[in-house]
């Protein structure tokens, strides 16, 4: 499981989705040295890390759908979701 400010800072930030009109929390997605995507929930003064995956259009998509519901806990356990399936394919 992912850990608060976890891994190294932003590296190459491609996209910051503010999926709340007017809300303080924005889910940050950048490229990792390695190659690989990682997405990390803001809100406030923390920052979580939710998922690292070499999937980009999988992660984009599935963000897409869960801000599409309209709820912030949408899409942060969409993106959860996701970081399961990686791990259960590297095991």
């Amino acid at each position: 499981m992912a850990t608060p400010d976890s891994g190294p800072p932003p590296e190459d930030v491609i996209i910051t989705l503010r999926p709340a009109a007017g809300g303080a929390s924005t889910i940050e997605i950048d490229r990792l040295r390695d190659g690989s995507y990682r997405a990390t929930h803001r809100a406030g003064l923390g920052s979580l890390e939710l998922c690292r995956t070499e999937d980009l259009e999988r992660l984009l998509r599935q963000l897409n759908e869960a801000m599409l519901t309209g709820s912030q806990s949408s899409y942060v356990a969409a993106v959860r979701n996701l970081h399961a399936l990686e791990l259960s394919r590297s095991a």
